[in-house]
């Protein structure tokens, strides 16, 4: 069972909702868009095929999962565990217990 919310969703919101303590026996997601490209493209993200939130400009949307492989898709949206490199529109990641994973989503021009 994940709990996930947005930044504008019910329960912690804003700074409490990614400097809450993570349970030592859960892990944390936290999918962030910083880019303001392409703003009025606000796909969904999904975490294991399930819809978890969208990708507003400026937005992130935190998500409370087991420790654990996950895969992370969201389309026309590359996602990317590197600051510098290029990303895919799915992602596998490794959720560690008692911890906090960060992936950025960067809108694309084009197909």
């Amino acid at each position: 069972m994940a709990a996930c919310l947005a930044g504008s969703a019910s329960g912690p919101m804003g700074g409490a909702a990614l400097t809450e303590s993570v349970k030592p026996t859960g892990s944390r997601l936290v999918i962030y868009r910083v880019s303001a490209l392409g703003f009025a493209i606000q796909p969904n993200y999904s975490v294991d095929r399930r819809v978890v939130g969208g990708s507003q400009p400026g937005g992130f949307v935190t998500c409370d999962l087991l420790p654990g492989r996950h895969e992370v898709a969201v389309s026309n949206l590359p996602l990317s565990t590197n600051l510098f490199g290029c990303g895919s529109e799915k992602v596998s990641v490794e959720l560690r217990a008692g911890g906090t994973t960060y992936l950025s989503a960067e809108p694309q021009m084009g197909s």
